[in-house]
Order: C-alpha cells, then structure tokens, then sequence
C-alpha cells in the first residue's frame, strides 16, 4: 500500500483516538484551523534592507523577503512546529516560504535553477527537536515551487562553525556580534555538481566551491528580526564562492507592528495551493 494512504489511514484513526486542535488557536477539529489559515496566507513582502525595503527595517543585506508577519497565530503555529513537534501546522508555514521564495526570484528576474540553503541550525537544537526545522520547511516550499514550474533543490552548503549565545533579548548590534563569525561552508560542497545534475550533465570528479552564474541561490530560515543571521549565512556562503541573490523567510518580525503594505509586495507571484503534505 503506498504511504500515502498508511499515512492518511494513521491520520484518520489519530484523530478518532486524540481529537486534533488547531495549532494556531486551539479551536478542535483540524490541525489548522481556516481563520487561522488565512491570517498567514498573504502577499510575501520585502522585509529587510533594499532600494525598497519595508519602512521599519533595518540590518544588513541580503534583502529579504518574508511570506507572513510573525505575530498571532503565524507566531503560535512556528512555535507550535518547531518546538512542540506538531508536523501538521507546516502546510501554512511552506506555503508563506515558497511564496517569499517566488517573490526574490521575480524580483531578480530569474529563470533557472533555484539552489535553497538552508540557515543551519545547531545540533544540540537538531537533537532537541528530532528534525531540522528550517531544513524540513524548504523541502516543503520546494515541493510547491516545482509544481509551478520552477526548477529548485535544498541543499545544505552552511554548518555551524562555533556556539552561539541564545539570540532572544539581544539588541541588532549584539545579534550581528553574536553570530560574527558562527556558519562556514560546508566542506566539500560541490555546488558546480547541484548546477550540472539539474541540466543532466554528468558530475565532475573533484568537488569544488566555485558556483555557476547560471543558478540563483537564496538562504533561507523561518524568521527574519534583526537579519543578522541571514547576513552572516551570507557573508559565509560568498566567502566560499556562493553569489547569493536574495534571503527568504517564512516570517518577519515588525519592529513597529506595522502591517506590510501594497507597496511592498512584488507583483506577478502566484503558486499553486497544493504540493505540501498535512504533516
């Protein structure tokens, strides 16, 4: 039987046996419930530094661009995912990824291959949570993104080159001093070969760092406040070699509470509302 169906069968006698709650609010009845659905499926906008950045943000490139504000129920289902271990609240999260992802690829007019890199997350986190969070969502993202039509691997070019002091309550200038430093290239990332396998040319012999101008690269990481941490994931991503275009989010933190307005959401990003499993 294909897993699929082991998977829906589980689902169905789970829920008969502990009734699900939504993760965003707690009303039963589904893992997320449809207001709270709604609250993060909006337009992604421009969340950090750029000719057009959203007023209120601030930290260094790359520009960002995020798929939901972190607050209310986008906040609670993060929270609830990464460290309550509920799969089932990733749906909503991939979707507002692959939507930020979509909108730095319009905003740089890009046709080709699209290589996610995920922001690293420590090990002692992996253990903690069972799963690689940021990892898990852009396999996610990515699955939507090809059925529509775009061509993107995840892979895993950045680990953590040192601990690092726990991020909450520090001020942007700590966050950027804290992470100074913290990712390095992974050894032997053969980003060349990532290019090569997507167009169907056999893999070189030696891996190597140098990149291909023909692939557009986007770090990735679940939520942007100060974008320190995607500045650093950069900085070590291009001292390796690695153009990085662009960072994508799932959500942006809003230093002032302010809403994204029209003008900060790009235009032409559409996507299909299928291709994330439930959970």
């Amino acid at each position: 039987m294909p897993n699929t169906y082991i998977g829906a069968a589980f689902e169905v006698l789970l829920d008969l046996l502990l009734p699900r709650a939504c993760a965003g609010c707690g009303r039963p009845g589904s893992a997320v419930c449809p207001t709270c659905t709604a609250s993060v499926d909006r337009p992604a906008f421009l969340a950090a530094p750029g000719q057009m950045a959203t007023p209120g943000r601030r930290g260094p490139p790359p520009r960002c661009f995020a798929g939901a504000v972190y607050d209310g129920p986008c906040r609670q289902l993060l929270l609830a995912f990464k460290e309550k271990g509920r799969q089932d609240a990733r749906r909503p999260l991939a979707l507002a990824l692959a939507r930020a992802v979509m909108a730095a690829r319009v905003g740089t007019a890009h046709t080709g291959l699209v290589i996610l890199v995920p922001v690293p997350s420590t090990r002692s986190a992996v253990r903690r949570r069972g799963f690689d969070h940021v990892h898990r969502l852009g396999d996610d993202a990515a699955r939507v993104l090809r059925a529509a039509g775009v061509p993107v691997r995840v892979v895993a070019m950045l680990r953590a080159a040192r601990a690092v002091a726990d991020q909450a309550g520090l001020t942007a200038v700590e966050r950027a001093s804290n992470l100074s430093g913290a990712f390095v290239l992974r050894h032997g990332v053969a980003i060349v070969d990532e290019h090569r396998r997507a167009r169907g040319l056999p893999r070189q012999d030696s891996a190597t760092h140098r990149s291909p101008t023909a692939a557009l690269f986007i770090v990735i990481d679940d939520v942007v406040t100060t974008g320190a941490t995607l500045a650093e994931a950069a900085r070590a991503l291009r001292a390796g070699g690695v153009p990085v275009s662009a960072a994508a989010v799932v959500a942006a933190t809003s230093a002032r509470r302010r809403r994204p307005s029209r003008d900060d959401r790009p235009q032409g990003v559409h996507l299909p509302a299928t291709g994330v499993p439930e959970g």
